[in-house]
């Protein structure tokens, strides 16, 4: 008799589970028809969107971000005490408004609402209101706006919901995320900085830090929460074989024919490890004679996890300049003395990177930012969102020169170091994407592959701004 019931027990739960499923697949079918999500993959030319259901941004916005919504939640939920230790007693109400505020901003991107403008008053909000209201009326929803476009405005409008409130308006929300990561790390750190002490100047040399600089972009924690290899500097020339593109030798080649003065600068991507890869690679070039200054351009707030933002980048140097480890604390005065003297330049925070434009607009909505860039010899932009700031989103043939995807974008030239994370690429060989797709139908998200593209453009020494 038990064995009966047990039976009948199972296949009870066999029967609810199948009719959950079923349910599911027909709310799946309803918001697919209702929201006209395409079945087929985006054409040549066609901007990445999340009405493509073979699409990443499909993912993005069907899974990916509310998850993290509901992650970031249960973060603010769990480090409450913390938060309140930090930012005052009253933080306490402000964390439930905020949460609130979260948990709208979720159900608006699963019901596919329509964006709305920004009412707190901020730097960039007036500019980011006229970009909402610039876009027609089917690309201000979540499923149907360009996938940037979406994406930057979901960041923002976490950013937004922070500001609405006194106490937590100057809270990092993913800083602590980005800290842990990067003192996990610091005895690969140490280890990497013994490696490149008084390294010669020489192509070799430059080449092996431009690839770790590009390599370092995995440790991207929006995507992933895995480290770096902890032999990754030794094993550089090992990754070459997953580079699809690179163009290092002809970056080398720019720079030391490129007219005095010879500025560098980085577009930076993500905070920790990724930052300190990038600090190296400014050290070498300025000490090998490459360039005379290198200007780091940070995020303005909080931005896609990890991204630097100005806080990240003075808590890193103030990291190794008190650490324990002397290498750590040595390179940490180096740093700022280079900030001294102006051979590195933290820019001034401009609001561009977290806005919704593309490069190819940077000419007329920051003109003044253009001909800063301009003044420089090359522009190296790190990262995924970067590469997709350049190229717009627009799913290029896979083929398709780099440089022409710019678009015109070509104050200098422009370098991307980036790990392929999304399903936008250039500038790759023939039936590079076709024999890596049947490998692996899921390569271009799998953070396995990578790029160093530049798109060189000569300068006259007529050109250059002292």
């Amino acid at each position: 008799m038990q064995s009966d019931a047990s039976s009948r027990t199972e296949l009870t739960d066999a029967t609810i589970a199948d009719s959950e499923a079923t349910i599911e697949q027909l709310k799946e079918l309803r918001f697919n028809e209702k929201n006209l999500i395409i079945y087929s993959a985006p054409g040549i030319n066609d901007e990445l969107s999340a009405r493509y259901l073979r699409s990443f941004a499909f993912v993005t916005f069907k899974r990916r971000s509310p998850g993290f919504i509901g992650d970031l939640i249960t973060v603010l939920q769990n480090r409450e005490p913390e938060i309140i230790e930090e930012c005052g007693d009253y933080a306490h109400f402000d964390l439930k408004r905020t949460i609130w505020s979260l948990e709208l901003l979720r159900k608006e991107m699963l019901n596919n609402d329509e964006f709305q403008i920004f009412r707190v008053k901020a730097p960039d909000t007036e500019s980011w209101n006229a970009f909402l209201l610039g876009l027609t009326e089917d690309r201000r929803q979540w499923f149907s706006a360009v996938w940037l476009h979406a994406e930057c405005y979901m960041y923002r409008r976490i950013w937004s919901i922070f500001q609405r409130s006194d106490t937590l308006a100057n809270y990092d929300y993913f800083g602590e995320q980005k800290t842990s990561a990067a003192r996990s790390l610091t005895p690969l750190m140490r280890d990497i900085l013994e490696a490149t002490r008084k390294l010669p100047r020489s192509q070799e040399n430059f080449q092996h830090l431009l690839k770790l600089s590009a390599w370092a972009n995995r440790c991207d924690l929006s995507i992933t929460t895995e480290g770096p290899d902890a032999e990754i500097f030794h094993r550089i020339a090992e990754y070459d074989a997953d580079l699809l593109a690179d163009q290092s030798a002809d970056i080398w080649k720019d720079l030391t024919e490129a007219c005095e003065p010879v500025y560098v600068d980085i577009v930076c991507d993500n905070a920790g490890f990724e930052l300190f890869a990038d600090l190296l690679l400014a050290e070498y070039i300025v000490e090998s004679g490459l360039a005379r200054r290198v200007r780091f351009h940070a995020k303005a707030i909080p931005w896609f996890v990890s991204d630097v933002t100005h806080q990240d980048f003075h808590w890193m140097l103030n990291y190794f300049r008190k650490h324990d480890l002397p290498e750590l604390r040595a390179f940490g005065r180096k740093i700022r003395g280079y900030l001294r003297d102006r051979s590195f330049i933290l820019c001034d925070k401009s609001y561009f990177w977290t806005s919704g434009h593309d490069c190819s607009q940077m000419k007329r909505v920051q003109p003044c930012l253009y001909v800063y860039i301009s003044d420089s010899a090359l522009a190296i932009f790190k990262g995924d969102l970067n590469y997709r700031k350049l190229l717009g989103d627009i799913n290029y043939k896979s083929t398709a020169p780099f440089a022409d995807c710019l678009r015109g974008f070509q104050p200098t030239s422009v370098c991307a170091l980036r790990v392929i994370k999304s399903d936008i690429y250039c500038g790759l060989p023939v039936c590079a994407v076709e024999w890596l797709t049947e490998d692996n139908p899921e390569w271009m998200t799998a953070g396995k592959k990578a790029v160093i593209q530049v798109a060189i453009k000569h300068r006259l020494s007529s050109d250059t701004v002292v």
